[in-house]
């Protein structure tokens, strides 16, 4: 683990998660899982949130939480359930991790290239980048439907490298979770942690941390 100092200008693009690295939304998620577990009379302790929960798609925590494997019509129907609790939560409280906005007009002005890299499904991609009025400011957006195996695996950055025509070497990403961070280190890739979601302790993978975005403004 680095200290926060980056030279940002060096990289060629820089690619983000959503859910708590854009957008201050994991709590709402928690929320929303708790009152999806309790419809289905699951119960997890804290540990077992963050080790079935914490930076997985949604069909993998389906699976670990009812500890069964499921049919993809099943998959779907209870993702699209628990996904809809947590609009409901989060309509009237959605917000950015501080200075997002004014850092992607640096990296424009850098001349770097931006991408999304999520877990988050299309509804709830746009359901952010509507209300924050984000939705022309990435080249490419890659979400839970675009692959086959979920962070840590590394396919998602290694896809969005390769759509935004640029070697992983010249690529820094953006993370909130150990399970994010890992994906982006086994893409080959740069990886800053934000402090928003997880204890330090649980990001120590990464290159380099910080608060949020006005750090690196």
């Amino acid at each position: 683990m680095q200290n926060k100092t980056v030279d940002i200008s060096r990289y060629k693009a820089a690619i983000f998660d959503m859910d708590g690295t854009m957008i201050r939304n994991m709590g709402h998620h928690k929320r929303a899982w708790q009152e999806f577990l309790r419809r289905h009379h699951v119960t997890l302790s804290d540990d077992e949130f963050q080790q079935k929960i914490s930076g997985k798609k949604n069909d993998a925590i389906i699976e670990l939480v009812f500890g069964r494997k499921m049919s993809k019509d099943e998959l779907t129907k209870y993702a699209d359930e628990k996904e809809a609790i947590y609009r409901e939560l989060y309509k009237h409280d959605i917000e950015e991790v501080e200075g997002l906005t004014d850092f992607l007009l640096k990296l424009h002005k850098l001349g770097l290239k931006t991408a999304i890299a999520t877990t988050a499904p299309l509804e709830n991609r746009n359901f952010a980048l509507n209300a924050l009025g984000l939705n022309d400011k990435f080249e490419v957006i890659l979400g839970d439907e675009h692959v086959s195996n979920g962070k840590p695996n590394p396919e998602i950055y290694i896809n969005a490298s390769r759509l935004l025509k640029v070697e992983p070497k010249d690529c820094i990403v953006f993370e909130d979770s150990p399970p994010g961070i890992n994906s982006g280190k086994a893409a080959g890739m740069t990886v800053i942690a934000l402090q928003t979601s997880h204890k330090m302790s649980d990001l120590l993978e990464a290159d380099y941390f910080i608060h949020d975005f006005k750090d690196l403004i």
